[in-house]
């Protein structure tokens, strides 16, 4: 036994005068293919001197006093040197892997130092291990300082392999996914993105860059690896990412690598359907067609108003009914929820005591539509005892911004529009204390034509809907409709041609050509369509890109049928 912890002991000796070496001229340092198998073995090794040192810190405080003086020496002396042999090698692999690409050299030193750090002190724990077992303040500070240097050590070897705050991630609140409604969601930012940060940042981060591809920022991502671009909308497969994430398991191409946790069928559909329709990454999940593969899947991920859970009790059935009426529906959102929305109508017949008697309900108020009603910023007061709304309607009333701040205990909202009101940027910086407002529509208010920048970044968790202004954009106009029902002309009829356009020159042919602004007729109600002819219609209007060509054909009857007689069966 004995010579063989002297054979151990020089090999450890021999191991770390190797590491220092290669750490001091590691410049210098090229790794050839075959030894680069040996230095990815680290994720294996390390777990053992992880091990060994801590129960190697377990003896020497605890176990290893309460047996016999030379049993505790054979069984402390083993576990030491052992430790020292298992952490020098995993040092040493560390070295070695840190050296292939996709490491930042300056993201990996904190773990690289805590690595050699732990070999040179366990082994120097070993040489003078009868020296600090005589002190018992000396063994608790050695053991202590080994543990921590290993568990700060191994959390930032966690980090550059699973990302930044790995291991606290899910106890972080600024770490949670945001939870937002259907409205609300965005293609990339709610669907895709949370796939790359949970299947594939562990190996494509700012700190351990697999490929030279980094996915931590969409700049990042479209700038791609050293393999090329990730999609290729012009491609048949779509481009290397979906290329690879198609790829058998068993190659060693496949993302992502065997070991780590896979795409479920949901997660690459998503990310096949999102690269397909072009990538977009600020498309809203609402702006899809209805048969949208994207659009279905996003239905059973995210809640809406009417669907999202609510801890509330529900209202009685009489204060609901009591407060229904011609102007006023107060309805629940969906059947079995005890979420009510609130709609009012007719302006002429509102006044604010209306708005005081849905106190009764106030805790059960989702979702209240006050469009058009002239609510003044003195009403808000009231709005904002409503404390788990989540969609309010402010449009086109009387608020011009002063009584915003009543908002501030509305802590659940989520949609606010204060569309048409004299709303000003000033008056919405107040919304800032809203933590879950993620939609703000203020087109047609003082404040859209204000500094916007100012706005979003004090609102900068919230999309702030300005509407569409086109002035400079050219439009191309629908094509003319054909409102004549029959194609069979009995007799003259007129041609009826319309657009729902206002101010649209409608020109026409009827000798084949195709219409134009200048030389064809201009359509006016009169024209007669009195034999067999083909009309080409089309739209003009100054600003607008002209319309498609519409075309119909009509055929004037030769022969009027007087009767018809059946001469053979």
């Amino acid at each position: 036994m004995q010579r063989w912890k002297a054979v151990i002991y020089n090999m450890v000796f021999a191991l770390n005068c190797l590491l220092i070496f290669l750490v001091i001229f590691e410049a210098r340092l090229v790794v050839p293919a075959w030894i680069q198998v040996v230095g990815r073995m680290h994720p294996l090794v390390v777990h053992f001197p992880i091990v060994l040192l801590s129960l190697s810190v377990f003896w020497e405080l605890f176990a290893g006093r309460k047996t016999r003086e030379g049993h505790h020496t054979s069984i402390g002396d083993g576990l030491l040197l052992l430790t020292c042999l298992t952490a020098v090698l995993s040092a040493l692999m560390g070295l070695l892997l840190s050296k292939e690409d996709g490491y930042t050299p300056d993201i990996l030193i904190w773990h690289k130092w805590g690595g050699v750090l732990i070999a040179v002190l366990s082994f120097a724990w070993y040489v003078f291990r009868v020296q600090v077992r005589e002190m018992k303040i000396v063994t608790a500070v050695t053991a202590i300082a080994c543990l921590i240097i290993v568990i700060v050590t191994g959390h930032q070897g966690a980090n550059i392999t699973h990302g930044e705050d790995f291991i606290y991630a899910p106890v972080l609140a600024d770490r949670q996914p945001q939870q937002v409604l259907f409205d609300d969601a965005e293609v990339y930012a709610n669907m895709v993105q949370p796939v790359f940060q949970l299947k594939c940042a562990g190996c494509h981060n700012e700190k351990k860059a697999k490929g030279e591809l980094i996915m931590a920022t969409v700049a990042l991502l479209q700038q791609g690896g050293k393999s090329g671009p990730l999609w290729d909308s012009a491609e048949n497969d779509g481009g290397l990412l979906l290329r690879r994430i198609h790829l058998p398991l068993q190659s060693k191409k496949h993302m992502p690598p065997a070991g780590k946790p896979q795409l479920t069928d949901e997660e690459a559909t998503i990310i096949s359907k999102w690269i397909r329709s072009g990538a977009n990454f600020s498309a809203k999940v609402s702006e899809l067609p209805p048969t949208d593969s994207l659009r279905i899947i996003a239905a059973a991920m995210f809640s809406t108003i009417e669907t999202d859970d609510y801890s509330f009790v529900p209202a009685d059935d009489n204060k609901i009914n009591n407060l229904h009426n011609n102007y006023r529906t107060v309805t629940p959102l969906a059947t079995g929820s005890p979420a009510l929305g609130v709609e009012f109508f007719s302006a002429a017949q509102f006044n604010a005591s209306q708005l005081k008697e849905l106190l009764a309900v106030k805790e059960q108020i989702v979702a209240l539509n006050l469009n058009k009603i002239p609510v003044t910023d003195d009403d808000l007061k009231i709005i904002g005892q409503f404390i788990n709304l989540r969609k309010l309607n402010l449009s086109f009333t009387n608020i011009k911004g002063a009584g915003l701040q009543m908002l501030k205990p509305l802590k659940e909202l989520k949609q606010l529009s204060l569309s048409g009101t004299g709303v000003s940027a000033a008056s919405l910086a107040t919304l800032a204390t809203l933590p879950n407002l993620t939609r703000l529509f203020i087109w047609s208010t003082p404040a859209q034509t204000e500094n916007l920048a100012a706005i979003k970044k004090q609102l900068k968790n919230t999309s702030i809907e300005t509407g569409f202004t086109g002035d400079t954009i050219k439009i191309k106009l629908n094509e003319p409709l054909v409102q004549n029902e029959e194609d069979v002309l009995l007799e003259p009829m007129p041609l009826k041609l319309k657009h729902f356009i206002k101010n649209v020159s409608i020109r026409y042919t009827t000798d084949e050509s195709e219409p134009d602004s200048i030389k064809s007729p201009e359509y006016k109600a009169g024209v007669m369509i009195d034999r067999s002819m083909t009309v080409k219609a089309k739209a003009f209007k100054p600003g607008w890109y002209s319309s498609d060509i519409v075309e119909r054909s009509f055929f004037k009857a030769g022969y009027k049928i007087d009767s018809i007689q059946l001469l053979k069966a």
